[in-house]
């Protein structure tokens, strides 16, 4: 067990990148509880994440997201996976590093377009009469997001890369060592 850990461990990173599989492996290694916030969201609305986006589009999705966060920093303790989307902008990346240790997955574009283009659930595959983009269109928008995003989460105090030839167990070795170092030098 590591001491002087924070309250939180907040993972970021882009959508596919392997939070949830790390957040649940690093959680148990800590022996500290795992949220993930997407799930809470799925909870709370009684829809799933498709659904929101499809019946109410993606700013309500981010209401429901910015809503959820808010309260699992007043109120949870442990590992949480946030959503690709959640550090949307500064204010909220201020306020998840305020109340909690904020680590980044850092994983190719590459890798993230062949993890989500085989899960049909993710809302940015299709397009608006419900049809399912072409792999040079879904590189295109999902590497401009990533890059739009990428500030935000570069700001973290821990980054990680997950370069997909990795496993998890290993990540999750060199993300102990790397909170170690960060909570004994802080």
């Amino acid at each position: 067990m590591i001491s002087n850990l924070p309250e939180r461990i907040f993972l970021c990173g882009f959508m596919g990148a392997g939070k949830s599989v790390i957040g649940k492996k690093l959680a148990k290694k800590l022996e500290l509880s795992f949220l993930d916030l997407d799930d809470k969201i799925e909870l709370e609305t009684g829809q799933s994440i498709p659904k929101i986006f499809e019946e109410s589009g993606e700013s309500a999705f981010r209401v429901a997201e910015r809503r959820a966060l808010l309260e699992v920093i007043r109120k949870f303790n442990g590992v949480v996976s946030l959503g690709g989307g959640s550090l949307q902008n500064q204010h909220m990346v201020d306020h998840v590093k305020l109340n909690g240790l904020l680590i980044f997955i850092e994983t190719p574009i590459s890798v993230i377009l062949d993890r989500i283009s085989q899960d049909k659930n993710r809302p940015l595959l299709w397009d608006e009469q419900g049809n399912l983009k072409s792999e040079k269109q879904l590189k295109n928008e999902l590497t401009a997001l990533y890059e739009k995003r990428l500030p935000l989460y570069k700001q973290a105090a821990i980054q990680v890369k997950n370069d997909g030839r990795k496993n998890v167990e290993e990540i999750v070795e060199t993300l102990l060592k790397k909170i170690r170092n960060h909570v004994e030098y802080y």
